[in-house]
């Protein structure tokens, strides 16, 4: 096995990845699920912000599948993380901070390993 498809089976593993999470938070703020409820409870957004931010990453989930729309659905993602650090830096949360810092990393690799069925040049 080349290195080029090591590389495309690892961004395939990461997108499933980040899909099922993303998904499985996305629902739960799209639903109001308990556990998002009180995720979102120090924040003090409202129930239709919580659940945009739901459909936001559900959205972003889905397009990520799609090679055109995968950066697109990346940002959302990314997007909706981001908002999240800076709530957790507004209260001074750190713990909350660093435990969500790492799906940004994850997003960056995911964005820079690029979509697996998309053409690759050169």
């Amino acid at each position: 096995m080349d290195m080029n498809m090591a590389l495309r089976i690892l961004s395939g593993a990461l997108i499933l990845f980040m899909a099922w999470m993303s998904l499985r938070a996305g629902w739960g703020m799209l639903t109001n699920s308990s556990a998002m409820v009180a995720f979102f409870e120090p924040f003090g957004t409202a129930p239709i912000l919580r659940q945009l931010l739901g459909a936001v990453t559900i959205i972003g989930c889905l397009m990520m599948f799609v090679p055109k729309t995968f950066v697109w659905g990346s940002w959302l993602n990314l997007g909706v993380v981001v908002f999240l650090l800076v709530q957790f830096v507004f209260l001074h949360d750190w713990k909350g901070f660093f435990g969500e810092v790492w799906v940004v990393a994850l997003a960056f690799a995911i964005l820079w390993l690029g979509h697996p069925l998309a053409a690759k040049t050169a």
